[in-house]
């Protein structure tokens, strides 16, 4: 005899919405992993773009431009991890409340990463602007 109780009867429209809002972090998980990617290449292709200035203008002192791009680009690939590390655990969080049997919608705001890769990149350019003027200046 099978004295297990039985299975819980379950919404079909209910579960597809699950369905449906899983596929949707997925994709902006994607989305995050992509951007993050591009801060990280950024940060490793800032070094590339100072070599080059480097020849154009040879006469600058390199031990500040290797210092400073160092900073730069390190810096950059730092935001990428942290932002990368934050929308992987934004997507833990939404998928994990999607199993729960008594899933309740709660709004969460994918705005605060998104502030953050805009500030972090508008922070860069503008560190890039002054770094290639600093170098531009000196020669």
């Amino acid at each position: 005899m099978n004295t297990s109780p039985p299975p819980k009867p379950s919404n079909t429209t209910t579960e597809l919405a699950k369905q449906r809002n899983r596929a949707a972090a997925e994709r902006t998980l994607t989305s995050w992993i992509q951007n993050c990617l591009s801060l990280i290449a950024f940060g490793i292709a800032f070094d590339r773009i100072f070599v080059a200035l480097n020849q154009t203008f040879p006469k600058q002192n390199l031990q500040i431009n290797t210092q400073l791009t160092h900073i730069i680009g390190l810096s950059a690939i730092a935001f990428g991890v942290f932002l990368l590390v934050l929308a992987i655990l934004g997507y833990l969080i939404n998928v994990k409340s999607l199993d729960k049997e008594d899933y309740l919608y709660r709004k969460y705001s994918s705005f605060y990463p998104l502030k953050i890769l805009i500030g972090s990149v508008i922070v860069f350019g503008l560190l890039a602007f002054f770094a290639v003027y600093f170098v531009i200046s000196m020669t």
